[in-house]
């Protein structure tokens, strides 16, 4: 029996996830292949058209049945299939542009009872609804583009390339490991996130869009995910490559 993912991008044993649809092509046989279903996120035509793929500008779930929605999904096929699935949309009243940071309103990095945002960038309604469920830790820093540059490891640790999130999260108590900026594909860019290319399936399964090979801190960042007990899966045969992440929505 399937449920909403509880713990934000965390889930048990993922079994639903939203993806951009413009990565259909490249990765549905592998989701399919560990038993995922992909729900497709239509493009974001609001934002750069580079970055009209990707799920973390659209899509803020901060775990449970409740979920957070870019305006233009709307009456979308895509938004009445999350209804179906028993989750209650909130669509942000915000007004998305091309240029940070009106792309980053829902960008901020839930996971588990924590969020890492920034206040210049992720809508205030995300943050406080977070924020009044439950016990939460909030940590702020500078970087607007929170979920994209934080590899979720687990609830108490990450991996990022951007000294202001790691310096943040140490200082809350959170286990980091900071690694060289770039060596992650993003067409039209110099280069893409590390966060922007991974997401957990499972508390022990950590998923990356490509290999590892050519980034520089493929041991650091393979020893760090052994310390944790998290295996690594890797979606395709490619060169690491960002597609603004995915969102684990429901779980066995």
């Amino acid at each position: 029996m399937s449920k909403a993912v509880e713990k934000a991008n965390l889930p048990v044993n993922c079994d639903k996830i939203v993806i951009g649809e413009k990565y259909a092509d490249i990765l549905d046989n592998s989701l399919k292949s560990l038993n995922i279903l992909p729900i497709y996120v239509p493009n974001n035509l609001s934002v750069d058209e580079r970055l009209s793929g990707h799920a973390d500008l659209s899509v803020f779930h901060p775990g449970g049945t409740d979920i957070f929605l870019a305006p233009y999904l709307k009456n979308t096929v895509f938004s009445k299939r999350l209804t179906e699935s028993g989750f209650k949309n909130h669509f942000l009243d915000v007004k998305q542009g091309k240029k940070y940071p009106l792309d980053a309103a829902l960008n901020g990095c839930a996971f588990g009872n924590t969020i890492i945002y920034c206040n210049n960038s992720t809508s205030p309604d995300i943050v406080n609804f977070f924020a009044k469920t439950g016990e939460r830790l909030l940590i702020t820093a500078k970087q607007g583009y929170s979920r994209c540059s934080i590899c979720i490891v687990d609830e108490n640790s990450i991996i990022t390339a951007d000294r202001g999130i790691y310096k943040a999260a140490v200082a809350s108590g959170k286990d980091a490991l900071l690694v060289t900026q770039g060596y992650v594909e993003l067409p039209g860019y110099q280069y893409g996130f590390l966060g922007g290319a991974s997401f957990k399936i499972s508390e022990s399964k950590l998923c990356f869009t490509g290999l590892l090979d050519s980034h520089p801190d493929k041991i650091n960042i393979l020893n760090f995910l052994k310390e944790k007990n998290v295996e690594p899966l890797y979606l395709t045969n490619l060169p690491i490559f960002d597609i603004g992440g995915a969102v684990p929505i429901m779980e066995k």
